[in-house]
């Protein structure tokens, strides 16, 4: 084995399990140098419960492993116990009430535990000068996605019923406060070491509207660590209160930041809320400062409520998109129909689509959800994304 060439050895050791490869690194220096790139995993996952936080210090510290680093996933799912509580019942009341009691009573004495693991350690995870101190370390870091949709629940050793539970909406709390302030803390840390760190890739799967409703100073710290970005995926939540009292400031400050990335290729903006949010002043804003994506070919909009002008004239000004998809499954439980689409106000998806495929050369044009003409009476209700020109096997009305 030791007499084998480096390419050989290097291919031998990207094929083991993990297990395999802390044996073969024992087997002498040579070897252990060899599989020294393999122990750290390229992208770091951070759960609630866990002290994350120190991990992460511990290898950017590293001078070997801090490289290693190149996507941070961070999942901030925390549960609404009032409506989870309820819903354990939906899910139980086919049961013996014996087991249903016993299943609940070790679900939420595991969950009690949980919980108090979370307390401690989500709030340590957003200590901005440590983070400074991080970051500074990571200069390899490309991708950042934050995740309160995905199940926090992922060991063996949890409760089948909390994972259940999960997949029912009401269960999922969105702590607008906490989140907003979040994601503040991580993108200002990350701005901190912006001649460091350029990354590609930003998600968030459910970030409260009012994010884009701060100071001006914090935008343009936003708007310079997107800069750099190739992919951006925003799933924005909504609500009546306190959105409206800033519902046309966060939409411009909305617009900043979209419009900072001058390679952006992959753009997926969604909206989450009671109806469909009318995305009309996004839409003026790019069409008062004439700005189209430079580069985009990929683009999913979802949950919008929007005008057939409005729609048409932003999407036919992106000369370089290939593929294009109009609504998606939106927030919804397992037995629920897709309510992520798109409603037109005034005009018709008809004139939309006729209009687009004549503007631009797509290879793709997608749709998924609730379509709704509230003017032509069009309606159509797709739970899986099909292609555009099929949708006439799906008229309803």
């Amino acid at each position: 084995m030791e007499t084998l060439p480096v390419e050989l050895r290097r291919d031998i050791v990207q094929h083991l399990a993990p297990e395999d490869l802390k044996s073969i690194r024992l087997a002498s220096k040579l070897w252990a140098t060899l599989g020294e790139e393999y122990l750290i995993s390229p992208t770091f996952s951070a759960l609630p419960y866990r002290g994350d936080l120190d991990r992460l210090e511990s290898i950017s510290r590293n001078l070997k492993f801090c490289f290693r680093i190149t996507s941070l996933n961070l999942n901030h799912g925390e549960v609404n116990e009032y409506h989870a509580r309820h819903n354990t019942y939906f899910l139980q009341y086919m049961q013996e009430p014996d087991d249903r009691l016993e299943a609940q009573s070790s679900t939420w004495a595991s969950y009690a535990e949980l919980r108090e693991l979370k307390d401690q350690y989500l709030p340590e995870f957003f200590d901005f000068d440590r983070l400074v101190k991080i970051f500074s370390g990571l200069s390899n870091l490309e991708s950042l996605e934050v995740t309160l949709m995905t199940c926090p629940f992922q060991e063996e050793t949890h409760p089948y019923l909390l994972k259940d539970i999960w997949g029912i909406p009401s269960t999922r709390l969105l702590p607008r406060v906490a989140t907003t302030e979040r994601f503040t803390i991580l993108l200002t840390a990350l701005a901190s070491n912006i001649s460091i760190i350029s990354l590609k890739s930003v998600s968030h799967d459910r970030l409260p509207f009012e994010f884009f409703a701060q100071r001006l100073i914090l935008i343009e710290q936003f708007s310079l660590v997107f800069r750099s970005l190739t992919s951006l995926k925003l799933t924005i939540d909504y609500s009546d209160m306190p959105n409206n009292l800033h519902y046309a400031k966060g939409f411009h400050n909305l617009f900043q930041c979209l419009s900072s990335p001058t390679s952006l290729r992959n753009l997926e903006l969604a909206f989450l809320g009671r109806k469909k949010l009318d995305v009309s002043p996004l839409f003026s804003s790019f069409q008062e400062h004439g700005y189209a994506f430079p580069a985009l070919q990929d683009l999913k909009l979802k949950g919008i409520a929007t005008t057939e002008e409005e729609l048409c004239y932003f999407l036919k000004r992106q000369k370089t998109l290939k593929r294009l998809q109009l609504g998606g499954s939106g927030l919804r439980a397992r037995h629920q129909t897709a309510n992520g689409g798109v409603h037109l106000s005034k005009g018709s998806f008809r004139a939309v689509f006729e209009s687009v495929n004549k503007e631009l050369s797509l290879e793709s044009f997608m749709v998924q959800g609730d379509l709704i003409g509230l003017e032509s009476g069009e309606r159509w209700i797709l739970d899986k994304v099909d292609a555009q020109e099929n949708l006439k096997e799906y008229v309803t009305d």
